[in-house]
């Protein structure tokens, strides 16, 4: 599954080697509020440019990358409300 680059708050883990990359796909980069998702200097394994967090202290564990993610590529935590499910 690769090696997930994780940002020093812990909010967000990208799963580098699951991304279709920015070029391929680039969701995350158009769904972050606060547009904190750039495209890294390097490549993965498949030869595809993962994103990666340009200003970590500022994001806010929205999920919207998370969710809109097709490669289930990105995993947030550090939401301090819990989502309800209607029953």
């Amino acid at each position: 599954m690769g090696i997930p680059v994780q940002n020093p708050d812990g909010k967000v883990r990208i799963f580098q080697e699951l991304c279709k990359g920015v070029e391929g796909c680039g969701i995350c980069l158009h769904v972050c509020r606060k547009k904190l998702f750039k495209p890294a200097l390097t490549l993965n394994r498949k030869g595809y440019r993962p994103p990666v967090i340009a200003e970590q202290e500022s994001c806010t564990s929205c999920e919207n990358c998370e969710i809109f993610c097709p490669d289930m590529a990105i995993a947030v935590s550090g939401r301090t409300g819990k989502r309800r499910v209607k029953t």
